[in-house]
This record gives structure tokens, C-alpha cells and sequence, in this order.
């Protein structure tokens, strides 16, 4: 068996290489600061979730619908409101309508379905009437949802 002198000085001269790098062994205090900041966030965000678990839903839903602006179009009035969910609970297909009441008579009627209202958030929409609403009495109010 031959031995190669070629392949000998290659390993003699990484091990002198090696030799002069000097590495501390242990864990700097660069890599203990980044390892404590998140086990931080890592602690909060698992904190946060639990608590989130925990917490009891509202089983009944709050929907407040407010009208916000009328305007006046071709055709109508567009009467835009938001409807807020005030309870911990989502909902889906929201239907809010709305009347134009003279006294104890309805005078026109208009409804739109909102497609999902997330807890505690709000959603806007839209109605629209033929008649002046800002010549009756204007009722908003949300009629019916679905879970999603």
C-alpha cells in the first residue's frame, strides 16, 4: 500500500487551520438574549391562547343597527348603517331591516343581509327606500342570523 504525500500535507495543513480559529466554547450572551425574548413571546402568545379557550362565549347575540348616513339617489333614498355584534359570538347571513313608520303604520320596508358579523366588530350596509326617509320615523333593526 502506497500513501499518497499529497493528501497527507492537505490534512496537516487543516489541522493547523483549525488550530487557529478560537471559538469560547458555551452560549454567548447575543444567543441567551434572543433565546429569553422568545421564550417571552413564545410565553404570551401561549398565554394568551389559554385565557382565549377559557373564556366563556355570550350565548346570546347583540346586534345594534344604527343608521349612519341618507342620501338621496336617482331612484330612492340609500339609508347606510352599521350593525355592531356586541357579543363574543360570530354570526352569519345577519338580516336587518328597516321601516319608514308614520305613527303606528309602516309605510315602506327594505332589508339587506349582511354575510358575517365577527365578535365584538361591526359591519356596514346599505338599504334603500323610494320614500323620503327623513320625512318618518325610521326603524332599524336586525331580524334574524345564523351561526356560522
Amino acid at each position: 500500500m502506497t500513501r499518497n504525500p499529497a493528501k497527507g500535507d492537505k490534512q496537516q495543513k487543516q489541522q493547523s487551520d483549525d488550530k487557529g480559529k478560537t471559538r469560547k466554547p458555551g452560549t454567548s450572551v447575543t444567543e441567551w438574549v434572543v433565546a429569553g425574548i422568545s421564550a417571552i413571546a413564545l410565553l404570551a402568545v401561549l398565554g394568551y391562547l389559554v385565557v382565549d379557550g377559557l373564556s366563556t362565549r355570550d350565548g346570546t347575540t347583540r346586534i345594534v343597527v344604527l343608521p349612519l348616513v341618507v342620501a338621496a339617489t336617482e331612484g330612492g333614498y340609500v339609508v347606510e348603517f352599521a350593525a355592531a355584534n356586541r357579543a363574543g359570538k360570530s354570526v352569519a347571513a345577519v338580516e336587518v331591516k328597516g321601516e319608514l313608520r308614520n305613527g303606528d303604520e309602516v309605510v315602506e320596508e327594505s332589508s339587506a343581509t349582511l354575510d358575517y358579523v365577527p365578535q365584538k366588530s361591526q359591519r356596514r350596509g346599505a338599504l334603500i327606500f323610494t320614500r323620503d326617509p327623513e320625512a318618518y320615523d325610521l326603524r332599524l333593526f336586525a331580524s334574524g342570523y345564523s351561526e356560522p
